[in-house]
Formats: structure tokens, C-alpha cells, sequence
């Protein structure tokens, strides 16, 4: 039986899974004809290709179909030195110290969000969504910015056509109107100066388009993936209701549960890079100037580096999972991510209890990036 694994195609996107144990067992370096990329999926292929930088690279992008006019304007899309520069400020903005400083919104904007709230709603749309746009707002110094209709052009923007692998027309004006969104957040920030990320960038003094689409990749990414990734943990929390019930009557076993949350459903789940140097692996050579795609998906789900991998199991000591990736481009929000997601899953999971997932199959976003669910209605339990 042939087998076929792209990115683009609805049937990857409704369930990875398979189609990722068959390339590690059988393809672990593949060559995608319809993303024009070889991919790797094994746990040690995609940990070394994070740590051999610059040989893959990021100079071409970090997703598969990276917008040109973002490269070499924002972290993901720089290799050392110009990386180290970025990164030392997007470092300051997410470390831990100044995560602390909000941990006080964080819970508030949690306790908004869930407090008196009854099933029937929709999780992503009235929980998840607003909940990670908040937050990421707060730390740029996004003011008045209108969080659902930013989130609802994000959405756009993420699609990609099965047939031509790109956005539609509608996604690129979404993408359009994001930035022109962000810059004009940019210039409010320009005039008002705070202690914000924006307002670090531009004392930088970048060239103004790159202000721009720093703050508008970092504004995205965080927002989509923090939300993604509250939505597949209470996902995997409904769907194994016995592991709920053990981190409630357990809770020091939080800490494992949100790695075990990111490891289990990685909301980012295929990432790319830029061959410069022809590499030989599982006797495929990868000529310089490919395209490279690491699942992340996959290499978490891996038995050759996970006991019992297709389990979701609370109790699993951390591994080395690569939901937020590893090397000089570990996420560096990784630390917010943690936070916020210690201050939701205790006080959303007694919601859940109450509550059952919607029937038929679950509306996943069409990207060849992110695993996002788009809506998760729930109804009475």
C-alpha cells in the first residue's frame, strides 16, 4: 500500500498520528513531493537538528511557507549573531521575573473568564482564545487592541488551501490587516512609551518594518499557541477523565500534568528549516538548499524515546519533549506558558467534570503548522 504524507492535506490535520508512526517506523527522512520538503519525524533526528545550527537553519523561515517579508526580521527567522541580538530582548520580556510580575492578571484574567461559567459554551472561543490574548497584550503593551477580531483574522491567516498550499485570498488580507493592526499599536507605543515589549523594541531603534514584525510574530505566535495549547490539555484531560480526577486529588502531580499536557497534544506541532549542507541521514542524503520540516508532533510521540508514548499519563516523569523545541530556539515563552497553564487547569477541570465534548469529529485548524482546535463546544454533562 502507497503512503503519502504532506502537511497540507485535512486528513494530517484531523489526526497526525498515524501517518507520524508510519514515517518513523518506515520513512524517518522522507521527501514530501506536495510540501517540496524532506521531513523527519524520530525524537534524535529532530534533537539534533535543533542542536546543529547553522547547518539547519533558520534563515529561510521556521514555518514551511514562511512569509519572505518577515525573514530576518523576527527570532524565528535568524541564525547566530543577529539571533543572540533578538533574542536577548524577547528573552527579557518572557523570563521568569517577569512572568512573576503578572501572576496576579494572570489569575485574575482566569478567574474572569471561568468564574460561574456552565456548560453550554465554547472553550476556545469564550475561554482559551481570550484568556491568551489578554495575557499576551498585556506583555507587548497592546492598548485597546480588539483581541476577538485579531484572533478571528489569525484564524484566516492560518488556513491553507489543500490544492495550491497557500493562503487564500482572504488569508493574505488578513495577514495584511494584522500588521497594519500592529503598527498602529507600534506608533501608539512610539508616542506613550512604557514597560512593555513593544516600547523595548523600539528603543532598539530597529528599522520600523522589523519593529513591526517582531512584535506582530510574537504577538501571534504566543497567542495562538498558548491558546492551542489550554484547549488540547483540557482535551486530553476529557478524553481521560481518570487522570483528571488523579491531579485533583493529587495536586503536586501539576507540574508533570503540564508537561505531560505539552508532550501528549503539542499545539506546534511542524516546524521548518533551511539545509546549508548536504547531510546524510538513515542513508537519504538532504542536498544543501533543501527545505527541512521537524515534527515536533511526532518526536513526542516516539516509543524509541517514550515509554507508553500514545498514553496521556500525568504521572510520567518530564522527558525530553520538544513542544517548545530545543537549542538557541527553545521557546522562550515557555516559562508564561507554564504559568498560565498552572493558574487554568486547577480551576477549569471541575468545569470539565460537568461538561461532555461535542459529537462528531473536532474542528482542527488547516495549517501545516499548529495543532489548533478552532472551536470545542462543550455541552451538560
Amino acid at each position: 500500500m502507497s503512503f503519502s504524507f504532506d502537511p497540507f492535506d485535512f486528513a494530517v490535520h484531523a489526526d497526525p498520528y498515524p501517518f507520524y508512526r508510519v514515517l518513523r517506523d518506515s520513512h524517518p527522512v522522507y521527501w514530501s513531493e506536495g510540501a517540496k520538503c524532506f521531513v523527519l519525524s524520530r525524537h534524535a533526528d529532530v534533537f539534533s537538528a535543533l542542536h546543529s545550527v547553522p547547518r539547519f537553519s533558520n534563515t529561510g523561515g521556521n514555518v514551511i511557507d514562511d512569509s519572505r517579508a518577515k525573514l530576518g526580521r523576527t527570532v524565528g527567522s535568524v541564525d547566530p549573531p543577529r539571533h543572540g541580538e533578538l533574542r536577548g530582548l524577547v528573552n527579557e520580556a518572557f523570563n521568569r521575573r517577569q512572568v512573576a510580575k503578572e501572576e496576579a492578571f494572570i489569575a485574575e484574567t482566569v478567574a474572569r473568564l471561568l468564574h460561574g461559567r456552565q456548560a453550554p459554551f465554547d472553550l476556545v472561543r469564550d475561554v482559551t482564545s481570550p484568556l491568551s490574548g489578554a495575557i499576551m497584550a498585556q506583555l507587548l503593551g497592546l492598548e485597546g487592541a480588539d483581541l476577538a477580531e485579531f484572533k478571528r483574522l489569525l484564524d484566516i491567516s492560518l488556513f491553507r488551501d489543500p490544492v495550491t498550499r497557500a493562503r487564500t485570498p482572504e488569508g493574505e488580507a488578513a495577514q495584511a490587516e494584522m500588521f497594519r493592526l500592529t503598527a498602529a499599536q507600534v506608533e501608539k507605543r512610539r508616542d506613550n512609551p512604557g514597560e512593555d515589549m513593544i516600547s523595548a523594541l523600539l528603543a532598539m531603534d530597529l528599522e520600523p518594518e522589523s519593529t513591526v514584525w517582531m512584535a506582530r510574530a510574537v504577538f501571534g505566535a504566543g497567542f495562538e499557541s498558548t491558546s492551542s495549547f489550554l484547549a488540547n490539555a483540557c482535551l486530553a484531560f476529557m478524553r481521560n477523565p481518570a487522570q483528571a480526577r488523579l491531579l485533583r486529588e493529587a495536586p503536586a502531580l501539576l507540574p508533570q500534568a503540564i508537561e505531560e499536557a505539552l508532550r501528549y497534544e503539542t499545539p506546534a506541532q511542524r516546524f521548518a528549516r533551511l539545509l546549508l549542507e548536504d547531510t546524510e541521514m538513515h542513508g537519504v542524503t538532504m542536498p544543501a538548499g533543501s527545505k527541512i520540516m521537524l515534527l515536533y508532533g511526532s518526536a513526542n510521540r516516539d516509543e524509541r524515546a517514550f515509554d507508553r508514548p500514545e498514553e496521556f499519563d500525568i504521572t510520567r516523569k518530564p522527558g525530553r519533549h520538544m513542544a517548545l523545541g530545543h537549542g538557541i530556539h527553545f521557546c522562550a515563552g515557555a516559562a508564561l506558558a507554564r504559568s498560565i497553564a498552572g493558574h487554568f487547569l486547577p480551576v477549569v477541570l471541575p468545569l470539565l467534570e460537568q461538561a461532555k465534548l461535542p459529537d462528531g469529529p473536532l474542528q482542527w485548524a488547516h495549517s501545516p503548522t499548529f495543532r489548533s482546535l478552532t472551536a470545542l463546544p462543550l455541552r451538560p454533562a
